[in-house]
């Protein structure tokens, strides 16, 4: 569902929720009367009032033992269409008396009483909590309470959700003003690549613009705890925004008509904040070398074939090292412009240098760095155990097993004086086939 719209509070002009909006001033007269005694002017029955000034009253009233109470009847909202009509209707210009304005107020209230609920014949779930509204299941522990926009969503694409006919629905007129807003709301926002809602989009749309499927993007959520919504977006939509920026390349002004942002430089400040985020609470956890030790690397992420074919001792671990690249944007700087153009892309990129378990399990992403002639594989790799890039040499042990590409050639005899192994392909140097050893061995 699109992002909720914030209401003002009529007395502390403080900004309330969406879900608020039940405490409206136009309840009754006597909170017209304290709204206006309190705050000095005219309480309009369109008004909201967030919880904390409703409590005020309620203690108010309280404190008045009820003498006020022949005024606390319900008060009719203004309606726009009837404010509009005036201006095209010919000006009465006979005297109403206060009896026909006291009149026509109880016929008002007469009517409203008579129409305070509407009755709608449509599939519903039961309001049971004991198990699922999909499956039969009773478990407490995974089951959640859905959210308004959740339901809202179900009701656009399901229609119902159960195969039982159940009792007629009765709303009144602030659930179908709830029930207006939300689907004007889910109008306003069709179209886009809206990600408020987790089932609004399915695996494969997941997959093609952030690079993670819905579950592994569900969790990647969890981790940003210390990021809040704002008036502008969504954690959702900025996590989805900050991934599609790196996935797909598209620039801010893409990316702002995609996500229906305003401005684009808005979208610049929702990937740093995004990149703080994981700074702080992803990365220090879930990546880099002080995340996982040795033991659990070997115990748990090495593979039996990598064990017999590679390691000789009993707690040899086997690394695999190798580059990867990431695309951006052409720099107006003529310097970076130059030595981040890859001649074999013939694109601009950035090149981290990862490092991974024997199951693909990655360890940490030394970089990035340059792509120009000076920063290929080689020297990527010996730049980073010459200088420790990120404390790797504090992780790595003697004997331990580096598998690498031959790419890699000529940084052997450095890891060598570190005292690591290394697992390449052999060459054949002008020969027609390998030894059977060697061949056996690459």
């Amino acid at each position: 569902m699109p992002r909720e719209e914030r209401y003002q509070c009529f007395w502390c002009e403080g900004q309330i929720n969406h879900g608020d909006r039940e405490y409206c001033a136009g309840g009754s007269v006597l909170l017209r009367v304290f709204l206006a005694a309190n705050s000095g002017r005219r309480a309009n029955p369109d008004g909201f009032v967030c919880g904390i000034c409703r409590r005020r009253y309620d203690r108010w009233r309280k404190a008045m033992q009820n003498d006020f109470d022949h005024l606390d009847v319900p008060v009719n909202k203004t309606d726009p269409q009837k404010n509009e009509e005036p201006m095209l209707m010919e000006v009465d210009t006979d005297i109403v008396t206060d009896n026909e304005n006291m009149e026509s107020e109880n016929e008002e209230s007469q009517e409203e009483k008579e129409m305070k609920s509407v009755k709608l014949s449509i599939w519903r779930t039961s309001k049971s909590h004991g198990s699922c509204i999909v499956c039969p299941v009773a478990d407490s522990t995974s089951m959640r309470v859905l959210s308004d926009e959740q339901r809202t969503m179900i009701f656009l694409t399901r229609q119902s959700v159960k195969q039982s006919k159940a009792d007629d629905i009765f709303l009144n007129k602030h659930n179908v003003e709830k029930l207006i807003d939300n689907f004007r709301l889910t109008l306003k926002h069709a179209g886009s690549l809206y990600c408020d809602d987790p089932g609004a989009l399915d695996n494969e749309t997941y997959k093609t613009s952030t690079g993670l499927d819905g579950d592994h993007f569900n969790d990647l959520l969890d981790k940003l705890t210390t990021m809040r919504n704002s008036r502008l977006r969504s954690v959702r939509v900025a996590l989805a925004i900050f991934l599609a920026k790196i996935r797909l390349a598209f620039s801010n002004r893409v990316l702002a008509c995609v996500f229906r942002i305003a401005f684009r430089r808005s979208v610049s400040r929702i990937c740093h904040q995004v990149r703080v985020t994981l700074m702080q609470n992803f990365v220090p956890y879930d990546v880099g070398f002080q995340h996982v030790s040795r033991e659990t690397i070997f115990a748990q992420h090495q593979t039996t074939v990598a064990t017999e074919l590679l390691a000789n001792g009993q707690d040899q671990v086997v690394l695999i090292a190798d580059g990867t690249y990431f695309f951006c944007q052409k720099s107006s700087n003529n310097e970076f412009q130059r030595r981040t153009y890859s001649q074999h892309k013939h694109r601009h990129l950035v090149k981290p240098m990862i490092i991974t378990a024997s199951d693909g399990y990655i360890i940490s992403s030394l970089g990035p760095f340059f792509t120009d002639s000076l920063s290929d594989d080689a020297a990527i790799l010996k730049h980073c155990m010459l200088n420790n890039e990120k404390q790797v040499l504090f992780w790595l042990r003697d004997n331990h097993v580096l598998v690498l590409d031959c790419g890699f050639r000529d940084t052997v005899n450095t890891l060598n004086r570190f005292g690591l192994q290394v697992a390449m392909p052999g060459f054949l140097y002008n020969k027609k086939q390998l030894p059977a050893d060697e061949a056996n061995r690459t």
